[in-house]
């Protein structure tokens, strides 16, 4: 594998599981790869194989192409900070939702995400926490949004803002999609 695109796997690998709050040693215990291995990887130190991306991207809920350069922003000068419609790295879920994230990486402070919501699409039963804060805009469809004991329902033009630290889910209780664009700091992916 070449040099650079050994230092984004890297990079992209690192930045997804301190997003997602997990220490080497619980990303370790989900893949099955030691500690050792994966801190090589994240270090640049070691090339991974098709099959330990493979395994770690499921860990991480992700798949094989979330760690890979594409070749045209390699020679990109505004990759940093542009991220561009046809050119979004994207999450989809069994339970109907799909993410897209509008940040060029998970390195700063602030994550930008696009969220299609199926019609019954949900975040999970559970309400959940995580540290920071997060804000959104309803584009499109209606939203049903928990945060504690708290159940909202916002329409196309609707914003939020709550800490994160606060038990919360949301979930599509439409008929058509519901599409909304979220701002998460820190990165939570």
């Amino acid at each position: 594998m070449k040099r650079a695109t050994q230092e984004i796997v890297g990079l992209r690998m690192r930045e997804l599981r301190k997003a997602k709050g997990l220490t080497l040693k619980q990303l370790a215990e989900r893949t099955g790869l030691s500690v050792g291995y994966l801190s090589q990887l994240e270090r640049q130190d070691a090339d991974p194989s098709v099959r330990s991306l493979n395994v770690i991207g499921k860990a991480l809920g992700v798949g094989i192409n979330w760690f890979f350069p594409d070749p045209e922003d390699e020679a990109d000068p505004e990759r940093d900070i542009v991220v561009r419609a046809t050119r979004r790295r994207a999450l989809r879920f069994d339970s109907g939702v799909r993410d897209e994230l509008l940040s060029p990486s998970l390195s700063g402070q602030l994550e930008m995400i696009l969220t299609t919501l199926a019609p019954g699409a949900s975040s999970g039963d559970t309400l959940y926490s995580h540290k920071g804060e997060e804000g959104g805009y309803v584009v499109e469809g209606i939203l049903e949004l928990t945060v504690e004991d708290q159940v909202m329902q916002l329409t196309a033009g609707d914003s939020f803002r709550f800490a994160s630290t606060r038990p919360h889910r949301y979930h599509n209780p439409g008929t058509g999609p519901t599409v909304l664009v979220w701002a998460v700091t820190p990165p939570h992916y």
